[in-house]
Protein backbone atom coordinates (compact mmCIF):
# COMPACT_ATOMS: atom_id res chain seq x y z
CA UNK A 1 0.00 0.00 0.00
CA UNK A 2 1.38 3.48 -1.17
CA UNK A 3 2.12 5.45 1.36
CA UNK A 4 1.22 9.20 1.84
CA UNK A 5 3.44 12.21 2.42
CA UNK A 6 3.00 15.00 4.99
CA UNK A 7 -0.36 16.70 2.95
CA UNK A 8 1.54 20.08 4.30
CA UNK A 9 4.11 19.44 1.89
CA UNK A 10 1.70 19.41 -1.25
CA UNK A 11 -1.49 19.92 -0.19
CA UNK A 12 -2.43 24.12 -0.96
CA UNK A 13 -6.20 23.25 0.03
CA UNK A 14 -9.11 22.74 2.67
CA UNK A 15 -9.78 19.14 3.19
CA UNK A 16 -12.83 18.30 1.49
CA UNK A 17 -15.59 18.55 3.95
CA UNK A 18 -17.08 15.15 4.92
CA UNK A 19 -20.43 16.26 2.35
CA UNK A 20 -18.02 16.70 -0.26
CA UNK A 21 -16.27 13.76 -0.24
CA UNK A 22 -19.17 11.42 0.15
CA UNK A 23 -20.31 12.50 -2.67
CA UNK A 24 -16.90 11.81 -4.75
CA UNK A 25 -16.80 8.31 -2.96
CA UNK A 26 -19.86 8.02 -4.49
CA UNK A 27 -18.82 8.47 -7.80
CA UNK A 28 -16.10 6.79 -8.07
CA UNK A 29 -18.40 3.73 -6.77
CA UNK A 30 -20.45 4.41 -9.57
CA UNK A 31 -17.67 4.87 -12.32
CA UNK A 32 -14.74 4.13 -10.92
CA UNK A 33 -11.70 6.45 -10.76
CA UNK A 34 -11.52 8.73 -13.75
CA UNK A 35 -8.41 10.82 -12.67
CA UNK A 36 -5.64 8.93 -11.79
CA UNK A 37 -3.77 10.05 -8.20
CA UNK A 38 0.21 10.25 -9.05
CA UNK A 39 2.76 9.24 -7.24
CA UNK A 40 6.08 9.94 -6.79
CA UNK A 41 9.04 7.46 -7.36
CA UNK A 42 8.85 6.75 -3.70
CA UNK A 43 5.07 6.07 -3.60
CA UNK A 44 4.21 9.16 -1.96
CA UNK A 45 0.93 10.72 -3.02
CA UNK A 46 1.26 14.48 -5.03
CA UNK A 47 -1.92 14.59 -6.45
CA UNK A 48 -4.97 12.42 -5.12
CA UNK A 49 -5.16 12.19 -1.98
CA UNK A 50 -9.11 12.35 -1.55
CA UNK A 51 -9.20 9.70 -4.60
CA UNK A 52 -6.90 7.23 -2.68
CA UNK A 53 -9.17 7.91 0.71
CA UNK A 54 -12.15 7.10 -1.01
CA UNK A 55 -11.13 4.10 -2.84
CA UNK A 56 -9.41 2.18 0.28
CA UNK A 57 -12.82 2.84 2.08
CA UNK A 58 -14.58 1.03 -0.95
CA UNK A 59 -12.08 -1.71 -1.18
CA UNK A 60 -11.36 -1.03 -4.64
CA UNK A 61 -7.64 -0.92 -6.70
CA UNK A 62 -6.96 3.02 -7.13
CA UNK A 63 -6.16 4.36 -10.84
CA UNK A 64 -2.02 5.71 -10.63
CA UNK A 65 0.46 7.20 -12.55
CA UNK A 66 3.62 7.20 -11.17
CA UNK A 67 6.61 9.68 -12.18
CA UNK A 68 9.83 10.34 -11.59
CA UNK A 69 10.50 13.68 -9.74
CA UNK A 70 14.25 15.01 -9.50
CA UNK A 71 13.24 17.58 -6.65
CA UNK A 72 10.61 18.97 -3.95
CA UNK A 73 9.93 21.68 -5.70
CA UNK A 74 8.95 19.94 -9.40
CA UNK A 75 6.03 18.10 -6.58
CA UNK A 76 4.86 21.22 -4.98
CA UNK A 77 4.18 22.72 -8.66
CA UNK A 78 2.86 19.60 -9.59
CA UNK A 79 0.70 19.60 -7.28
CA UNK A 80 -0.23 23.19 -7.30
CA UNK A 81 -1.18 23.19 -10.96
CA UNK A 82 -3.05 20.60 -11.25
CA UNK A 83 -5.42 21.63 -8.08
CA UNK A 84 -5.71 25.73 -9.70
CA UNK A 85 -6.77 23.90 -13.14
CA UNK A 86 -9.63 22.06 -11.35
CA UNK A 87 -10.90 24.52 -9.26
CA UNK A 88 -12.39 28.61 -9.57
CA UNK A 89 -10.81 31.00 -7.06
CA UNK A 90 -11.51 34.66 -6.72
CA UNK A 91 -9.12 37.12 -6.36
CA UNK A 92 -8.57 37.01 -2.25
CA UNK A 93 -8.31 32.93 -2.71
CA UNK A 94 -5.58 33.56 -5.20
CA UNK A 95 -3.59 36.11 -2.84
CA UNK A 96 -3.70 33.39 -0.23
CA UNK A 97 -2.81 30.99 -2.45
CA UNK A 98 0.30 32.73 -3.67
CA UNK A 99 1.04 33.22 0.53
CA UNK A 100 1.15 29.83 1.29
CA UNK A 101 3.37 28.81 -1.87
CA UNK A 102 5.72 31.47 -1.24
CA UNK A 103 5.89 30.19 2.56
CA UNK A 104 7.17 26.98 1.12
CA UNK A 105 8.77 27.78 -2.03
CA UNK A 106 10.35 30.99 -2.41
CA UNK A 107 12.53 31.04 -4.82
CA UNK A 108 10.35 30.26 -7.66
CA UNK A 109 9.81 33.28 -10.09
CA UNK A 110 7.02 35.74 -9.84
CA UNK A 111 5.89 34.98 -13.31
CA UNK A 112 6.35 31.17 -13.11
CA UNK A 113 3.92 31.13 -10.17
CA UNK A 114 2.10 34.14 -11.64
CA UNK A 115 0.84 31.80 -14.79
CA UNK A 116 0.41 28.59 -12.69
CA UNK A 117 -2.42 30.65 -10.88
CA UNK A 118 -3.72 32.44 -12.89
CA UNK A 119 -2.81 36.10 -11.79
CA UNK A 120 -0.50 38.85 -12.98
CA UNK A 121 3.21 38.82 -11.86
CA UNK A 122 2.51 41.87 -10.22
CA UNK A 123 0.13 40.27 -7.79
CA UNK A 124 2.67 37.61 -6.65
CA UNK A 125 5.36 40.39 -6.04
CA UNK A 126 2.90 42.15 -3.91
CA UNK A 127 2.32 39.24 -2.09
CA UNK A 128 6.27 38.53 -1.92
CA UNK A 129 6.90 41.86 -0.65
CA UNK A 130 4.37 42.08 1.94
CA UNK A 131 6.57 38.25 3.01
CA UNK A 132 9.88 39.44 3.07
CA UNK A 133 8.94 42.88 5.12
CA UNK A 134 7.62 40.79 7.70
CA UNK A 135 10.61 38.41 7.64
CA UNK A 136 8.40 35.32 6.86
CA UNK A 137 10.67 34.76 3.59
CA UNK A 138 14.00 35.77 2.63
CA UNK A 139 14.90 37.93 -0.16
CA UNK A 140 16.59 36.21 -3.17
CA UNK A 141 18.36 37.61 -6.08
CA UNK A 142 18.38 34.26 -7.95
CA UNK A 143 14.78 33.19 -8.57
CA UNK A 144 13.56 29.41 -10.28
CA UNK A 145 12.36 30.05 -13.75
CA UNK A 146 9.39 27.59 -15.45
CA UNK A 147 12.87 25.59 -17.19
CA UNK A 148 13.83 24.83 -13.40
CA UNK A 149 17.22 27.20 -14.50
CA UNK A 150 17.62 30.20 -11.96
CA UNK A 151 18.38 33.80 -13.30
CA UNK A 152 19.48 36.87 -11.95
CA UNK A 153 15.61 39.41 -11.02
CA UNK A 154 15.23 41.24 -14.34
CA UNK A 155 17.23 44.74 -14.61
CA UNK A 156 15.86 48.28 -14.46
CA UNK A 157 15.43 50.15 -17.89
CA UNK A 158 15.87 53.48 -18.97
CA UNK A 159 15.46 54.74 -22.22
CA UNK A 160 17.51 58.08 -22.69
CA UNK A 161 17.06 60.30 -25.94
CA UNK A 162 19.80 62.83 -25.16
CA UNK A 163 23.43 62.97 -23.26
CA UNK A 164 21.48 64.79 -20.80
CA UNK A 165 19.14 62.43 -20.31
CA UNK A 166 21.77 59.31 -20.66
CA UNK A 167 23.43 61.51 -17.51
CA UNK A 168 20.31 61.73 -15.59
CA UNK A 169 19.56 58.35 -16.55
CA UNK A 170 22.84 56.98 -15.02
CA UNK A 171 21.81 58.62 -11.82
CA UNK A 172 18.72 57.29 -11.15
CA UNK A 173 19.20 53.62 -12.41
CA UNK A 174 20.31 52.36 -8.89
CA UNK A 175 17.35 54.47 -7.18
CA UNK A 176 14.68 52.79 -8.79
CA UNK A 177 12.15 50.69 -6.73
CA UNK A 178 12.09 46.97 -6.93
CA UNK A 179 8.79 47.09 -8.21
CA UNK A 180 10.20 48.74 -11.59
CA UNK A 181 12.61 45.62 -11.92
CA UNK A 182 11.83 44.09 -15.85
CA UNK A 183 10.23 47.53 -17.27
CA UNK A 184 11.58 50.15 -19.63
CA UNK A 185 10.96 53.87 -17.99
CA UNK A 186 11.38 57.07 -19.95
CA UNK A 187 13.38 59.81 -18.28
CA UNK A 188 10.23 61.57 -17.18
CA UNK A 189 8.53 58.47 -15.10
CA UNK A 190 12.28 57.19 -13.63
CA UNK A 191 12.24 60.66 -12.33
CA UNK A 192 9.00 60.12 -10.41
CA UNK A 193 9.61 56.75 -9.24
CA UNK A 194 13.18 57.46 -8.02
CA UNK A 195 11.55 60.05 -6.32
CA UNK A 196 8.84 58.56 -4.56
CA UNK A 197 11.10 55.37 -3.93
CA UNK A 198 13.69 58.28 -2.02
CA UNK A 199 10.88 59.44 0.11
CA UNK A 200 10.10 55.84 0.91
CA UNK A 201 13.27 54.99 2.22
CA UNK A 202 13.82 58.38 3.89
CA UNK A 203 10.59 57.12 6.13
CA UNK A 204 11.98 53.77 6.65
CA UNK A 205 15.27 55.50 8.25
CA UNK A 206 12.82 57.42 10.34
CA UNK A 207 11.08 54.46 11.23
CA UNK A 208 8.26 55.01 9.44
CA UNK A 209 8.15 52.22 7.17
CA UNK A 210 6.77 48.73 8.56
CA UNK A 211 4.49 46.23 7.17
CA UNK A 212 1.90 46.89 4.99
CA UNK A 213 -1.46 46.60 6.75
CA UNK A 214 -3.52 43.50 5.78
CA UNK A 215 -7.73 42.66 5.81
CA UNK A 216 -7.02 41.64 9.20
CA UNK A 217 -5.66 45.49 10.22
CA UNK A 218 -9.00 47.00 9.18
CA UNK A 219 -11.87 46.21 11.63
CA UNK A 220 -15.47 47.50 11.46
CA UNK A 221 -17.70 46.82 14.26
CA UNK A 222 -21.77 47.23 14.63
CA UNK A 223 -21.93 49.09 18.39
CA UNK A 224 -21.66 52.13 20.07
CA UNK A 225 -17.86 53.58 20.71
CA UNK A 226 -19.24 53.32 24.65
CA UNK A 227 -18.40 49.36 24.07
CA UNK A 228 -15.95 49.56 21.18
CA UNK A 229 -12.74 48.68 23.60
CA UNK A 230 -14.62 45.68 24.97
CA UNK A 231 -15.86 44.48 21.73
CA UNK A 232 -12.48 45.36 19.37
CA UNK A 233 -10.08 44.55 22.45
CA UNK A 234 -8.78 48.09 22.33
CA UNK A 235 -5.89 48.62 24.75
CA UNK A 236 -5.23 51.41 26.82
CA UNK A 237 -3.28 53.75 25.59
CA UNK A 238 -3.06 52.19 22.09
CA UNK A 239 -4.50 54.41 19.19
CA UNK A 240 -2.48 57.47 17.93
CA UNK A 241 -5.63 59.19 16.52
CA UNK A 242 -8.84 59.14 16.53
CA UNK A 243 -10.57 60.58 13.50
CA UNK A 244 -14.38 60.80 13.31
CA UNK A 245 -17.40 63.12 12.60
CA UNK A 246 -20.07 63.49 15.66
CA UNK A 247 -23.64 64.10 15.52
CA UNK A 248 -24.09 67.54 15.15
CA UNK A 249 -27.52 67.65 17.09
CA UNK A 250 -28.13 67.95 21.01
CA UNK A 251 -29.37 64.80 21.45
CA UNK A 252 -25.61 63.59 21.08
CA UNK A 253 -24.08 66.36 23.78
CA UNK A 254 -24.26 63.92 26.77
CA UNK A 255 -21.97 61.71 24.78
CA UNK A 256 -19.37 64.47 23.88
CA UNK A 257 -17.39 64.11 27.31
CA UNK A 258 -17.70 60.61 26.95
CA UNK A 259 -16.17 60.44 23.90
CA UNK A 260 -13.46 62.79 25.69
CA UNK A 261 -13.17 59.72 27.82
CA UNK A 262 -12.94 57.26 25.66
CA UNK A 263 -9.97 59.48 24.06
CA UNK A 264 -8.40 59.86 27.57
CA UNK A 265 -7.64 56.02 28.16
CA UNK A 266 -7.19 54.80 24.56
CA UNK A 267 -4.62 57.59 23.14
CA UNK A 268 -1.10 57.52 23.71
CA UNK A 269 0.62 60.60 24.71
CA UNK A 270 0.56 63.18 22.50
CA UNK A 271 -2.04 61.11 20.39
CA UNK A 272 -4.73 63.37 18.92
CA UNK A 273 -8.09 63.21 18.33
CA UNK A 274 -10.33 65.32 15.27
CA UNK A 275 -13.60 65.64 14.93
CA UNK A 276 -15.53 67.21 12.42
CA UNK A 277 -18.64 69.64 14.77
CA UNK A 278 -21.22 71.87 13.65
CA UNK A 279 -21.38 75.31 14.88
CA UNK A 280 -24.45 75.73 16.89
CA UNK A 281 -23.15 73.81 19.79
CA UNK A 282 -19.71 74.48 19.04
CA UNK A 283 -19.19 76.18 22.27
CA UNK A 284 -20.24 73.12 24.53
CA UNK A 285 -18.77 70.80 22.09
CA UNK A 286 -14.93 72.43 23.26
CA UNK A 287 -16.02 72.40 26.60
CA UNK A 288 -16.66 69.19 26.96
CA UNK A 289 -13.62 67.88 24.85
CA UNK A 290 -11.76 70.32 26.60
CA UNK A 291 -12.22 68.58 30.28
CA UNK A 292 -10.15 65.82 29.64
CA UNK A 293 -7.84 66.87 26.58
CA UNK A 294 -5.77 69.87 25.59
CA UNK A 295 -7.26 72.28 22.18
CA UNK A 296 -4.70 72.81 19.68
CA UNK A 297 -6.40 74.56 16.53
CA UNK A 298 -9.46 74.91 14.62
CA UNK A 299 -9.21 73.85 10.89
CA UNK A 300 -12.23 75.38 8.36
CA UNK A 301 -13.65 73.10 5.34
CA UNK A 302 -15.59 74.98 3.56
CA UNK A 303 -17.13 74.36 0.24
CA UNK A 304 -18.46 76.14 -2.96
CA UNK A 305 -22.02 75.79 -4.38
CA UNK A 306 -24.57 74.47 -2.64
CA UNK A 307 -24.36 76.14 0.77
CA UNK A 308 -26.83 75.94 4.03
CA UNK A 309 -29.42 77.96 5.30
CA UNK A 310 -29.26 78.42 9.25
CA UNK A 311 -32.14 80.30 10.79
CA UNK A 312 -30.54 82.32 14.41
CA UNK A 313 -33.57 84.27 15.36
CA UNK A 314 -33.80 86.94 13.33
CA UNK A 315 -31.04 85.99 10.82
CA UNK A 316 -30.87 83.99 7.95
CA UNK A 317 -27.27 82.44 7.72
CA UNK A 318 -25.60 81.61 5.16
CA UNK A 319 -23.31 78.74 5.61
CA UNK A 320 -20.40 76.92 3.58
CA UNK A 321 -18.28 76.40 6.43
CA UNK A 322 -17.73 73.45 9.47
CA UNK A 323 -15.44 73.42 11.73
CA UNK A 324 -12.89 70.23 12.58
CA UNK A 325 -11.45 70.15 15.94
CA UNK A 326 -7.92 69.48 16.97
CA UNK A 327 -7.08 68.10 20.94
CA UNK A 328 -4.40 66.36 21.88
CA UNK A 329 -3.66 64.01 25.01
CA UNK A 330 -0.66 66.10 25.95
CA UNK A 331 1.81 67.49 24.00
CA UNK A 332 1.66 66.04 19.77
CA UNK A 333 4.19 64.08 19.16
CA UNK A 334 3.94 64.50 15.25
CA UNK A 335 5.69 67.13 13.62
CA UNK A 336 2.81 68.16 11.39
CA UNK A 337 2.57 71.19 8.62
CA UNK A 338 -1.32 71.47 7.88
CA UNK A 339 -3.20 74.21 6.38
CA UNK A 340 -5.92 75.71 8.80
CA UNK A 341 -8.53 75.82 5.69
CA UNK A 342 -9.16 73.14 3.86
CA UNK A 343 -11.48 73.44 0.19
CA UNK A 344 -13.59 70.88 -0.39
CA UNK A 345 -14.08 70.15 -4.07
CA UNK A 346 -16.59 68.17 -4.40
CA UNK A 347 -19.40 66.20 -2.24
CA UNK A 348 -19.44 62.79 -1.87
CA UNK A 349 -22.84 61.41 -0.23
CA UNK A 350 -22.36 57.78 -2.05
CA UNK A 351 -22.16 55.63 1.12
CA UNK A 352 -23.79 57.98 3.41
CA UNK A 353 -25.71 61.18 3.89
CA UNK A 354 -23.35 62.74 6.47
CA UNK A 355 -20.45 61.59 4.25
CA UNK A 356 -16.97 63.39 4.37
CA UNK A 357 -14.72 63.61 1.35
CA UNK A 358 -12.10 60.99 0.96
CA UNK A 359 -9.49 63.29 0.41
CA UNK A 360 -10.06 65.13 3.35
CA UNK A 361 -10.09 62.37 5.17
CA UNK A 362 -6.77 61.51 3.64
CA UNK A 363 -5.26 64.86 4.99
CA UNK A 364 -5.96 64.66 8.51
CA UNK A 365 -4.84 60.75 8.92
CA UNK A 366 -1.81 61.84 6.95
CA UNK A 367 -0.77 64.80 9.14
CA UNK A 368 -1.50 63.17 12.54
CA UNK A 369 -0.36 59.99 12.19
CA UNK A 370 2.42 58.00 10.98
CA UNK A 371 2.80 54.96 8.92
CA UNK A 372 1.13 51.44 10.54
CA UNK A 373 -0.17 53.62 13.60
CA UNK A 374 -3.49 53.00 15.07
CA UNK A 375 -6.56 55.35 13.68
CA UNK A 376 -9.98 55.15 15.09
CA UNK A 377 -13.06 56.66 14.39
CA UNK A 378 -16.18 55.67 17.04
CA UNK A 379 -18.63 57.43 14.76
CA UNK A 380 -18.06 55.69 11.32
CA UNK A 381 -20.81 56.24 9.12
CA UNK A 382 -19.80 55.78 5.91
CA UNK A 383 -16.79 54.38 6.95
CA UNK A 384 -14.81 57.00 4.64
CA UNK A 385 -12.16 56.76 7.20
CA UNK A 386 -11.24 52.95 6.66
CA UNK A 387 -10.81 53.38 3.44
CA UNK A 388 -8.51 56.47 4.17
CA UNK A 389 -6.50 54.49 6.67
CA UNK A 390 -6.04 51.09 4.06
CA UNK A 391 -4.99 53.78 1.15
CA UNK A 392 -2.37 55.03 3.88
CA UNK A 393 -1.29 52.01 5.32
CA UNK A 394 -2.97 52.46 8.43
CA UNK A 395 -4.70 50.19 11.10
CA UNK A 396 -7.90 50.87 11.54
CA UNK A 397 -10.67 50.35 14.27
CA UNK A 398 -13.86 51.84 13.24
CA UNK A 399 -17.95 51.56 14.75
CA UNK A 400 -21.75 52.53 13.83
CA UNK A 401 -24.64 52.13 16.05
CA UNK A 402 -26.44 51.50 12.41
CA UNK A 403 -25.84 48.08 11.36
CA UNK A 404 -27.33 49.16 7.89
CA UNK A 405 -24.15 51.27 7.87
CA UNK A 406 -21.21 49.07 9.17
CA UNK A 407 -22.44 46.26 6.29
CA UNK A 408 -22.40 48.97 3.67
CA UNK A 409 -19.05 49.63 5.69
CA UNK A 410 -18.26 46.04 4.97
CA UNK A 411 -19.21 46.10 1.14
CA UNK A 412 -17.65 49.39 0.22
CA UNK A 413 -13.95 48.02 1.93
CA UNK A 414 -14.47 44.64 -0.42
CA UNK A 415 -14.90 46.53 -3.32
CA UNK A 416 -12.38 49.30 -3.41
CA UNK A 417 -10.05 45.72 -2.87
CA UNK A 418 -11.46 44.31 -5.35
CA UNK A 419 -11.31 46.81 -8.07
CA UNK A 420 -7.77 47.89 -6.79
CA UNK A 421 -6.69 44.10 -7.55
CA UNK A 422 -7.89 44.08 -10.83
CA UNK A 423 -6.61 47.51 -11.74
CA UNK A 424 -3.23 46.23 -10.62
CA UNK A 425 -3.85 42.91 -12.73
CA UNK A 426 -4.81 44.89 -16.08
CA UNK A 427 -2.10 47.27 -15.88
CA UNK A 428 0.48 44.32 -15.53
CA UNK A 429 -1.24 42.68 -18.28
CA UNK A 430 -0.36 46.06 -20.37
CA UNK A 431 -3.38 47.85 -20.28
CA UNK A 432 -4.12 51.21 -19.19
CA UNK A 433 -7.64 52.90 -20.30
CA UNK A 434 -9.53 52.90 -16.91
CA UNK A 435 -12.96 53.27 -18.70
CA UNK A 436 -12.35 49.58 -20.13
CA UNK A 437 -11.59 48.93 -17.07
CA UNK A 438 -14.52 49.71 -15.03
CA UNK A 439 -16.61 48.45 -17.67
CA UNK A 440 -15.37 44.97 -17.22
CA UNK A 441 -14.65 44.78 -13.49
CA UNK A 442 -18.41 46.26 -12.97
CA UNK A 443 -19.81 43.64 -15.27
CA UNK A 444 -18.02 40.99 -13.49
CA UNK A 445 -19.08 42.56 -9.94
CA UNK A 446 -22.69 42.99 -11.03
CA UNK A 447 -21.70 47.08 -9.93
CA UNK A 448 -23.44 49.67 -11.47
CA UNK A 449 -21.46 51.53 -13.60
CA UNK A 450 -22.24 55.07 -11.31
CA UNK A 451 -20.64 53.24 -8.11
CA UNK A 452 -18.12 51.80 -10.44
CA UNK A 453 -16.97 55.33 -11.13
CA UNK A 454 -17.28 56.29 -7.74
CA UNK A 455 -14.76 53.74 -6.27
CA UNK A 456 -12.30 54.86 -8.66
CA UNK A 457 -11.75 58.30 -6.87
CA UNK A 458 -11.10 55.65 -3.33
CA UNK A 459 -7.87 53.87 -5.37
CA UNK A 460 -5.02 54.74 -3.35
CA UNK A 461 -2.86 57.33 -5.51
CA UNK A 462 -0.16 55.04 -6.61
CA UNK A 463 -2.79 52.55 -8.51
CA UNK A 464 -4.47 55.74 -9.84
CA UNK A 465 -1.12 57.08 -11.41
CA UNK A 466 -0.99 53.71 -13.33
CA UNK A 467 -3.91 54.61 -15.13
CA UNK A 468 -4.17 57.11 -17.80
CA UNK A 469 -7.04 58.16 -18.36
CA UNK A 470 -10.24 59.99 -16.10
CA UNK A 471 -12.87 57.89 -15.10
CA UNK A 472 -15.95 57.77 -17.12
CA UNK A 473 -18.71 60.10 -15.23
CA UNK A 474 -22.29 57.77 -15.03
CA UNK A 475 -25.13 59.11 -14.41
Amino acid sequence: MSKVINKNKVQFFPVMSEEEFEALKASIADRGVEVPIIVDQDGDIIDGHQRKRACDELGINCLTEVRNFENENQKLELALTLNCNRRHLNQKQKRTLIEEYLLRDAEIADNHLAGIIGVSKNTVASVRRKLEASCQIDKFEMLRGKDGVKRPKKQNRIIANTPKETEKACQMILQLPEKSSGKTHDVISAQRHAKRNQNAQKRKVEGESVVPVTDEDIRIFHTPFQKLESVAGIEPESVQLICTDVPYDKSFLPQIEELAEFAERVLVDGGVLVTYSGQYWLPQVMGMLGKHLDYRWMIASYWSGDANQINIGNCSITNSWKPILVFSKGKMNKKCVIPDVSHVQTKEKQWHDWQQPLSEAELLIRSFSSSGDLVVDPCSGGFTTAVASRNLNRRFIGCDIDEECVQNGHRRLQLTKSLTEYVEDAVELGRSDINEMLQDWSEINAVSPALASGLVLELSESIKESVNSEPMIAV
